[in-house]
Parts: C-alpha cells; structure tokens; sequence
C-alpha cells in the first residue's frame, strides 16, 4: 500500500489521465479511450441506452473477490467517471508500484461501468432520454439502463458494489460554510436502518477509504443522508445483501472542473481496493461510519440576506448550475429556496437590508426561476452576482 502524501500525489501525477480535465465528458470521448491499443477489446457491450448508445464495462484483475463500479448514473455527474478512468489507468500499467499493482490484481477482480446513462452524459442531463432518474428505477426498472445494471448485478455476482455519483455544494459538514471533500453512504437496506452484515460491511469499506483520504490530506469526510429508499440503486442492493457504498465526490472551492475532487475520488477508489481482507469488530466499523459528521444541506452558492417579500422578510438562496449550449456548458443562476432568515449560508451572502426586489422584472414566484436580472425595486439598481 502507498503510505506517505508524497507518494500518493507522485503516483496521481504519473498516471491521470489527460484529456479529461474537464466536466462534460460526452461518451464518445470515454469510447475513444478504450478504443486505445492497450485497451482495445476490454470494453464489452452490454446493450443500449434510450437514444441507442452503447452501455458496457471493462475488466480488469483475476483475484476471487468480485468488485462492480459504476458512474454517470446521472448524466451530469462525471468526476467519479474520471476518476474511475484514472483507477483503470494505474491498474492496467506495470511502470509505478508493479508489486503493489500486481497485488491488487492478484486480490480482486474489478468491473467498471464509466457511463450507466450515456444519454445523460451526452446531453449534461441528471435523467436520461426518457426524463427518468436512473436513481429512483431500483424496483420498477423500466429503463434500458436499469435494466442493463440489474442483469449485470445478477450475472456478475458482485461481493462488493460502488455507486458513484457528484454531490451538489448545497452541503456542509457543520453550522459554517464547510463542504465536504467527499461523502460516503452505506445505504439502509429497511426503513429501520438495521444493521445489516451488507451494511456493516459497506460501513468497513467506508472507513477504510476515510482514513486513506486522511493521509492524503482530504479530511473533510462527510456522511450522506440514510433515510431508507426503496427506489434508490444502493438501498435495493443493501437489501439484496450485496454491500454497497456511495461515493459522492464533494464540492470543492476553487475547483470548478473538480479536478480536485477527483483526486480525491481516486483516492478513496485507492483506499477500497488496496485494503486486505481482515475483518474490524462489527461495534468498531459502526462507531467509526457514524463518527463522520453528516451532511447538512445549507450552504447555497449565494444568499441574498433580509429581502421584503410578499410582506415578510426572508434570504433567497442561489445556485449555479451548468447547462450544455451548442456544445459548451454555460453557467445558469437560479433561485434555489425562499427561506426565513439565517436558515442557509452563503458561499457569498449580500444584504440588503429589507428591501424589496425584482427577478427578470417580477417581484414574486421566484422558487426555480433561472435569472437572467435582479433589481433593487425601488432604485432600479442592478444587483450582480
């Protein structure tokens, strides 16, 4: 196992993956990855997405403990597909760390979806070509794509499941502006949250990957919400008793291609898989899952503080979020929430001090409105954000 920082970032350096700096990742540029001699035939179609496109995995290892690993579930959430692309690439070369690479090999074998919703990735969308959330298809499985992983899951047998996704910088690990680098679910497989070995097992890879985030100096960890989801893709596996862990790739300032984050992401990957198989107190692994801090869904990208509206004074949350124009993602301001005041924080916050406003020249129904104007409405004064 890699054991010191330096080491960590040496290794990252030498083997990323370029040409993928950034976060639209349409599938036909991970196509042309795997159309790469070296990896040319690994990629195994396993059928088609809604619009016809192709949905498949690669392989890699031959050891008897069976890891699956998906991404892009939804479509504009591409950091752990990167990251993934990274794990593939350090594990398909024999150049750094040979005896650790041939370890790992030798321990697991590994199969990698890059892109469940290809769809989505395509068009920058969270639902695929039918509009459905690929998330909440767990027990109707409707769509292609649904359908496509659950035959996977029953034909591949999986000992160990991870379900990777991009958390919005909607979250923080405490009552001040403060994201986490990334955060992890062991998902409950009941509406009581038991305890399950599945569970328990989750939990154990969960920790493991905390304290490898810690070395590498990600000690922002955060723990997704639990509340049981029967729709969810890592609640039904909970409850089909096959362990299944979230990784959510954290909102990082400063970062807006996620690269960081998806340093981060291989590094909880890293900490996963180079783990060897011994087995923590069941009291231990759950002490140590429910000691990270879970995530508290109050930080926006902006707050406007103190704003008459409708006859009482309340801050308006703001996010920005991309959306995918001729090509190229645009940055988009929306309202987020209408909330009293002090109930979220601001990534920036400005006050204005019981003044009444205008959005797009209106001065209510703001909820979900993309911005395109904000004024003061007694001055006419151009807010900018």
């Amino acid at each position: 196992m890699i054991s010191t920082p330096t080491e960590l970032q040496a290794l990252y350096h030498a083997i990323k993956v370029d040409g993928f700096g950034h976060r639209y990742l349409p599938p036909e540029r991970v196509y042309d990855f795997l159309n790469q001699p070296e990896y040319n035939g690994n990629f195994k179609v396993l059928g088609n997405s809604v619009q016809g496109r192709k949905i498949g995995y690669v392989d890699i290892g031959s050891g008897a403990f069976k890891i699956l690993a998906w991404s892009q579930m939804h479509g504009d959430e591409s950091t752990s597909t990167r990251a993934l692309i990274d794990i593939f690439s350090f594990l398909n070369q024999m150049e750094h760390h040979e005896s650790f690479v041939q370890s790992l090999l030798g321990r697991f074998r590994l199969r990698i979806v890059f892109q469940l919703n290809p769809d989505g990735a395509q068009a920058f969308t969270r639902s695929n070509a039918n509009s459905a959330d690929l998330n909440r298809d767990a027990v109707t499985q409707v769509q292609p794509e649904s359908q496509i992983l659950i035959d996977l899951v029953q034909s591949f047998n999986p000992d160990l499941c991870l379900n990777c996704h991009d958390q919005r910088s909607l979250y923080s690990l405490s009552n001040t502006v403060d994201p986490p680098h990334v955060s992890f679910l062991s998902a409950a497989a009941d509406r009581e949250r038991s305890l399950t070995p599945a569970r328990l097992s989750a939990m154990r890879y969960i920790c493991r990957a905390k304290r490898y985030l810690g070395l590498a100096g990600f000690d922002k960890i955060g723990r997704y919400d639990e509340t049981y989801c029967a729709d969810c893709f890592g609640d039904y596996l909970q409850a089909q008793k096959i362990p299944t862990v979230l990784i959510e790739s954290g909102h990082i300032e400063g970062d807006p291609q996620r690269e960081q984050s998806r340093y981060a992401v291989f590094v909880a990957l890293l900490g996963i898989l180079g783990q060897d198989d011994q087995k923590e107190e069941s009291q231990d692994v759950s002490t140590c899952y429910y000691a990270i801090p879970e995530n508290r869904n109050m930080l926006r990208d902006v707050v406007l503080k103190n704003i008459l509206y409708r006859g009482r004074i309340v801050d308006l949350g703001l996010q920005k979020r991309l959306a995918l124009q001729h090509g190229a993602l645009k940055p988009q301001i929306y309202v987020h929430d209408v909330v009293a005041p002090g109930a979220i924080l601001g990534y920036e916050s400005i006050d204005l001090q019981s003044q009444e406003i205008l959005i797009n020249s209106h001065e209510k129904d703001f909820e979900g409105k993309i911005i395109a104007s904000i004024v003061l409405k007694k001055s006419g004064l151009l807010i900018k954000i």
